[in-house]
């Protein structure tokens, strides 16, 4: 515990393995306390217990034999007092005189000494009757003694009576102490019960309030961050840190975790771009076009069929030469946007092959469809004006070979391109600034002629 407690006041924190230590000390310390508390209070109880079966019980079954003696010696006492035969008197008054013989020195003084008074008097009652009887006839003197007789009796009856009253005040009084003790040890026994048990219950609920602070809550917390960087989204640092040291270490990991996966993405991302895009256009690549024109032919869903067209810059040395790479460059970027701005190709992808080599793949719904559309982009590129300094311009023409295939043909990926690279050749052999079909179509009139001069 000490050094739990010094751990904590030194770094705020403390490690689990030493919160689990401090715990197990804890309950084995209340465990322990417990035992021994209790077991005191049961070897308490049983000495009670003991005291009372050895002691008061037979104090008060004393007490109550000699309540029971008293008893019956007001019944002898009434017994001598109205007989009438000496020999009768005589058996009468030795039993009273055993009766107070056998009160014992734990009957009180006040018993013994009233036993002892009343056998006397009960001698004193058989005298007179005595007395009386020897009187004859002489009636006044055997008045005297029946007098005589009458007052002992009385005396005698009175005496029997505190007796009874002492022994009975005497047992209900060790019954009252024999009940306040057994009251007080079920007490006792009932505050140990519920302190015993109350104890671990209060103990539980301050371990799980812990647990759920210091223990769910970090883990809850880190679980959370895990969550958000599944999301891609920024992790959340928490309001107080974890006083255990190990779910601490947990958090600044998931944490740490979590921006280094943000900085790996941010740069997959920009190897993803360097990989699929030309830096130049931000076109796709050519590997980024091969994979598409594969997936392309593969899809037997496709309308039609699949076109390629082929687009190559013309005279794009003379402009390098003549205006510099820089204003090259303007010419690249001005047809890359030319493509991106075509609509109605469906499921269309354009992209940079290589140079001044473009590329565009889509969904045609047949070839001369696909030809139409390659015209179509000539225009667009010859009426594309490129700046240059001061107030002049430039423009610039393309020529485009077409190659095309239907879903139903089974044609090969370097087959298409190479028919439209063929293509590409005979409109450039053909006087540049042109779009032609692969397939004779030079030769068969399938010729579209955007006809305009290089430069301006």
């Amino acid at each position: 515990m000490q050094k739990l407690w010094s751990q904590w006041r030194s770094t705020g924190q403390v490690s689990l393995r030493a919160a689990g230590r401090a715990l197990f000390a804890l309950a084995a310390i209340y465990t322990c306390a417990a035992a021994i508390f209790t077991g005191v209070l049961l070897s308490k109880i049983e000495r009670e217990a003991r005291f009372t079966r050895e002691t008061q019980i037979p104090l008060i079954l004393s007490q109550t034999r000699n309540a029971v003696k008293a008893e019956r010696m007001a019944s002898l006492v009434r017994a001598i007092y109205l007989a009438r035969d000496r020999r009768l008197e005589r058996q009468v008054q030795l039993q009273i005189q055993a009766l107070a013989q056998g009160f014992p020195f734990d009957a009180g003084d006040r018993v013994v000494a009233g036993s002892k008074r009343v056998a006397i008097l009960a001698k004193e009652i058989a005298a007179a009757r005595q007395q009386a009887r020897d009187s004859g006839a002489q009636n006044t003197t055997a008045f005297t003694f029946e007098e005589r007789a009458t007052a002992a009796y009385s005396e005698a009856i009175k005496t029997v009576d505190e007796m009874g009253k002492e022994l009975s005040g005497d047992a209900a009084l060790a019954a009252d102490k024999l009940a306040e003790e057994i009251q007080s040890g079920a007490a006792r026994t009932r505050f140990t019960v519920l302190l015993t048990l109350l104890m671990p219950g209060l103990f539980c609920i301050v371990l799980l309030w812990l647990a759920r602070r210091h223990l769910a809550k970090p883990i809850l917390s880190a679980i959370a961050n895990l969550n958000r960087i599944n999301d891609n989204t920024a992790t959340v640092a928490p309001r107080s840190r974890p006083i255990l040291t190990e779910l601490a270490m947990i958090g600044d990991a998931v944490r740490s975790y979590g921006e280094t996966a943000t900085e790996l993405r941010r740069k997959n991302v920009v190897l993803q771009a360097l990989a699929e895009e030309d830096p130049l256009t931000g076109l796709a690549n050519r590997r980024t076009f091969e994979n598409f024109l594969k997936a392309s032919l593969a899809d037997g869903s496709r309308l039609g069929g699949t076109a390629v067209l082929m687009i190559d810059l013309d005279h794009f040395k003379s402009i390098n030469d003549r205006y510099g790479h820089q204003v090259g460059d303007q010419c690249l970027q001005s047809l890359a946007l030319v493509l991106l701005s075509v609509d109605g190709l469906s499921k269309s992808l354009a992209a940079r092959y290589g140079g001044e080599e473009f590329v565009v793949v889509y969904n045609a719904e047949s070839e001369k469809q696909a030809l139409v559309d390659a015209a179509f982009l000539c225009r667009r590129i010859e009426a594309t004006r490129i700046p240059l300094e001061g107030e002049q311009s430039m423009t610039m023409t393309a020529s485009i070979g077409v190659s095309f295939t239907s879903k139903n043909d089974a044609a090969e990926m370097g087959d298409l391109i190479s028919r439209a690279d063929k293509a590409l050749y005979l409109a450039k052999s053909g006087g540049r600034n042109r779009a032609i079909s692969d397939h004779s179509a030079y030769a068969k009139g399938h010729v579209s002629r955007a006809g305009g001069k290089i430069i301006r």
